[in-house]
């Protein structure tokens, strides 16, 4: 790999001489000595030629004040890996540090620009191999995304490809934020890692960041791939979800796994999910949440309740927008009086209505009625209890009756009446 380390005209030297000075450094990624030792040479030629006279007493190196700094690699190919540049800097010949202002650099991806990289002041440390970035950092994709990671501080190794940010570091798009007490950036995988204290928070699309987040978990750390999208929430995760202004549930799941690029994220099991205020809980194996649609789904086993009613399923879709839940398979309704099996359920929480489908059986423990049917439909009450009827369908029904021997004929005749 080439290494090459470029400063502008010095514009104000303690020697009273002006020397432009460049100076290139060969393939292997060398230091930039080069330039120390260039630069030595430049000045014991002007003492030679009497610039300067030359004291008897050494006095301390002062630093060298260029107008620009340019710093950049390229891989074996030619291609740039990374660069940066500064409009002022003060460069010290005794430890090879240059103090830098306004410095900008970017990080390429196959050739082209992916992040910009910058902050008020920095320090490079031994020609580049180290630079220190101070007074806040900012670290830009350059894909669109609106992706910004920023922290107070951060140390930049270039040959590690490693940023470390320090600082309460956090990294924010348009819909979400994480914060963490350490992050870290592998600049060739471009993979942000965030350690210790882990907080996602998630907004709906356009709207505000300072307005509650719907959604806010806790987790020990993360992983995310910016060029993938793939992100890893290590557990146990736990949180809140603020379906509306004035109600929250509380989450929880074993870990997390997802692609934010593809707009997804899986709860790994157990997943539960309560909400005290309406009598709400829910206990599902892996179930993943589309965030572009605010969806959830499952293929595996379910079971919640919602007040007096006890739902569970084989599966489950809920959209959240729509305030609606589909059963896929399996569906079963548990109440005081009765319950309800059927292939599939879908449920209206907002409306209170319910059709169920499918090979339908309601059983209610007064006279140990059965009814069978094709389609149902019903209404959730105040209490959580669903009323059922058929309206259209095709029904059958089975009644069973005590006939006590001390019963007059006439009431035994007599049938307890059915509504549907």
């Amino acid at each position: 790999m080439e290494r090459a380390f470029e400063l502008g005209a010095a514009h104000a030297r303690p020697i009273g001489c002006t020397i432009p000075a460049a100076a290139t450094l060969g393939a292997g990624g060398a230091n930039l000595k080069v330039f120390a030792l260039g630069a030595g040479a430049g000045l014991l030629c002007l003492l030679l030629h009497g610039c300067v006279g030359v004291s008897q007493s050494p006095e301390p190196a002062k630093p060298f004040q260029f107008r620009s700094l340019t710093l950049r690699q390229n891989d074996e190919a030619g291609e740039p890996l990374w660069e940066l540049r500064s409009p002022r800097s003060r460069y010290q010949l005794d430890n090879r540090q240059a103090v830098v202002t306004a410095p900008v650099g970017v990080l390429y991806r196959k050739g082209e620009p992916a992040y910009r990289l910058s902050a008020p002041k920095g320090l490079l440390i031994r020609d580049g191999e180290q630079v220190e970035l101070i007074d806040g950092v900012h670290l830009r994709a350059l894909d669109g995304s609106g992706l910004v990671i920023t922290g107070n501080r951060a140390v930049w190794t270039p040959n590690d490809d490693l940023l470390v940010l320090q600082g309460s570091p956090k990294a924010e798009d348009p819909q979400q934020l994480l914060t963490a007490k350490h992050a870290q950036f592998d600049s060739k995988l471009e993979q942000l890692q965030l350690r210790d204290n882990l907080v996602l928070r998630r907004w709906n699309k356009g709207q505000s960041h300072r307005e509650p987040a719907t959604l806010l978990l806790r987790s020990p750390e993360a992983d995310w791939n910016l060029k993938s999208g793939a992100l890893t929430v290590a557990g146990p995760v736990k949180g809140v979800q603020r379906p509306e202004a004035n109600r929250q549930r509380l989450l929880s799941a074993s870990a997390l796994t997802g692609n934010t690029t593809e707009n997804w994220i899986d709860f790994e099991a157990p997943v539960t999910v309560d909400e005290a205020a309406e009598g709400l809980t829910l206990r599902a194996g892996k179930t993943r949440w589309w965030t572009q649609d605010n969806r959830l789904s499952s293929s595996a086993p379910a079971q919640g309740t919602f007040k007096k009613l006890t739902a569970s399923g084989g599966g489950f879709e809920l959209w959240d927008q729509r305030k609606e839940l589909l059963l896929t398979s399996d569906c079963q309704l548990q109440q005081p009086d009765q319950s309800l099996n059927a292939k599939q359920c879908r449920w209206n929480w907002d409306t209170g209505e319910l059709m169920a489908r499918g090979s339908v059986e309601l059983r209610r423990e007064q006279l140990n009625q059965l009814t069978r049917a094709e389609v149902m439909q019903g209404f959730t009450g105040e209490d959580g209890q669903i009323r059922f009827t058929a309206p259209g369908s095709r029904v059958q029904t089975r009644l069973e009756f005590d006939q006590p021997d001390s019963a007059e004929p006439s009431d035994r005749n007599q049938a307890a009446p059915v509504q549907f």
